[in-house]
């Protein structure tokens, strides 16, 4: 009784601690701004891709969870002047910690790195990041913290700071993107962590990624610093937090041997491959005609929505004449979304969807919001497919449940949009997004046959209205309610979809 007792006082007074000094933003006075660095001639990226040809784009699609993963060491590897890494997630995990690793060596050898991470699913990882944060060489920052902070997970704490200041916590950097030398740049849907490399044994997420060199990367750098520089970014070291353990460098560097020598053979894998060969399938990749950059802007206020990328797509959209395809895990129809596609459908156009259906689906209330639209969206004339659970093209997966991830569009015959962003009122509007308009023919054909492997019968539920309600067809047969993984997530689904969130998911 005792016990709990004293536990009911530390809640109070924990409480009191978020009420009184918590639900606001630390201040960072001290923040020194800096920005991206030139790109050398003589550095080894550019030796391998050529100086002179600096003012030609190129891209290479990658597709393989296993190439995500190595194509972001070659980079790090290549690298002699500076890495910029920008991410919402950085799961701490063997394929999380193997790029920390190789940052951590990129930096010993005089490479500045700069990380900009999102702190809604830093728990617990900023004291390790505060002694990365030491080494000459490495510069964190977070963003848009929460402001109590802990080594151990105590999500109570969160949720009371979440429920008194929402309107900011509410903002998050859903970005993703990682710069080498201000020469090449990749970018996508991918965080950092098992789970999207395919190294997981509880979930794989599909996903697109794309390597990016030309005159975009320093746009894409340029977009990187308004970020950095931001009123948003914290330095991590500026960051209070209660820590049961510290750590110096040299004793994080014996805990990183450690961990990952349990992981042999995704080392070997890394060790084994070659960053010459990423450098040339990205000289053999897909010739860019025009590039552009969709970014939202940091610094808006705690009320605004941040909505470049909403716009920039509008404007696109509007002048399709045949076709436009859309991959993106969590779909949840805006107005605009609806009137966008009234017209172009009333004009011929074409438009194809794929989403998660519930059984591929990680996040079972984004799925609710979605399904709340399925009736509208199939309505209006568009072909609506939802990923199965099973699909055949991961059929010797190691993971126990795979989810679609990727997020592009293919307009027509050559306009392609890829990055951060899903087609949710989230993304839309309250986090922050990164992506890329590219015109190439090549691209959106390369694009466009994995949008149709995708949505073959094998890996897809072809989505239809019978009058009567909705039906699921694909090489498994017809199903009369959607599919599950079992009756506990479907009466979740119903449950989620009494609940008035639409606009926050």
């Amino acid at each position: 009784m005792g016990a709990v007792r004293i536990s009911r006082y530390f809640l109070v007074i924990a409480w009191l601690f978020l009420l009184t000094s918590c639900p606001y933003a630390p201040s960072s006075e001290h923040k020194v701004y800096t920005h991206s660095l030139l790109p050398g001639s003589g550095s080894r990226i550019a030796s391998h891709m050529g100086s002179g040809e600096y003012h030609d784009a190129s891209a290479l699609l990658i597709e393989d969870p296993g190439f995500a993963l190595r194509s972001r060491i070659d980079l790090i590897n290549a690298s002699d002047i500076s890495i910029d890494v920008q991410y919402f997630i950085w799961q701490n995990d063997p394929t999380g910690i193997l790029v920390i690793e190789k940052l951590l060596q990129a930096a010993d050898r005089g490479v500045r790195v700069r990380a900009l991470v999102d702190d809604l699913q830093m728990q617990g990882l900023v004291s390790r990041l505060s002694v990365l944060h030491a080494h000459p060489n490495i510069d964190i920052r977070i963003f848009n913290p929460f402001s109590m902070r802990m080594r151990f997970p105590l999500e109570l704490f969160r949720v009371a700071e979440f429920a008194i200041d929402g309107n900011r916590l509410n903002h998050r950097m859903h970005n993703k993107l990682l710069v080498a030398d201000n020469q090449l740049a990749i970018l996508g849907g991918r965080n950092i962590g098992d789970d999207y490399f395919g190294f997981s044994q509880q979930r794989n997420f599909i996903d697109t990624d794309i390597l990016l060199f030309g005159n975009i990367v320093e746009k894409l750098s340029s977009g990187f610093d308004s970020y950095w520089n931001s009123r948003w970014a914290y330095p991590v070291d500026e960051m209070a937090q209660i820590a049961m353990r510290k750590d110096d460098l040299q004793m994080l560097r014996k805990r990183i041997d450690l961990r990952l020598s349990d992981y042999p053979q995704l080392v070997a894998m890394i060790n084994d491959f070659s960053f010459d060969h990423t450098f040339d399938m990205l000289h053999e990749g897909f010739e860019i005609l025009e590039a552009a950059t969709v970014i939202d802007d940091p610094s808006v206020r705690w009320f605004d929505r941040p909505d470049e990328i909403a716009a920039e797509l509008t404007k696109i959209a509007t002048n399709v004449q045949r076709e436009v395809l859309i991959v993106s895990p969590y779909f949840v129809p805006t107005a605009n979304m609806f009137e966008i596609a009234k017209i172009l459908i009333n004009r011929g156009v074409k438009i194809s969807v794929v989403t998660n259906s519930l059984a591929s689906n990680d996040m079972v209330i984004a799925h609710s919001a979605y399904a709340r639209y399925r009736e509208s969206i199939i309505a209006a004339g568009v072909d609506l497919y939802e990923m199965r659970g099973d699909p055949l093209f991961a059929e010797n997966d190691i993971a126990e449940d795979i989810s679609l991830h990727s997020k592009y569009i293919i307009f027509d015959d050559d306009i392609v949009f890829i990055g951060s962003m899903n087609l949710d009122p989230r993304s839309l509007y309250l986090n922050t997004e990164l992506g890329v308009v590219l015109r190439s023919p090549d691209l959106a054909n390369a694009l466009r046959s994995s949008f149709y492997t995708l949505i073959h019968p094998d890996n897809c539920w072809k989505v239809s209205s019978t009058g009567a309600g909705l039906s699921w067809t694909s090489s498994a047969g017809t199903l009369d309610e959607e599919p599950a993984e079992s009756n506990w997530q479907q009466i979740r689904s119903l449950l989620y979809r009494m609940l008035p969130v639409s606009n926050q998911l």
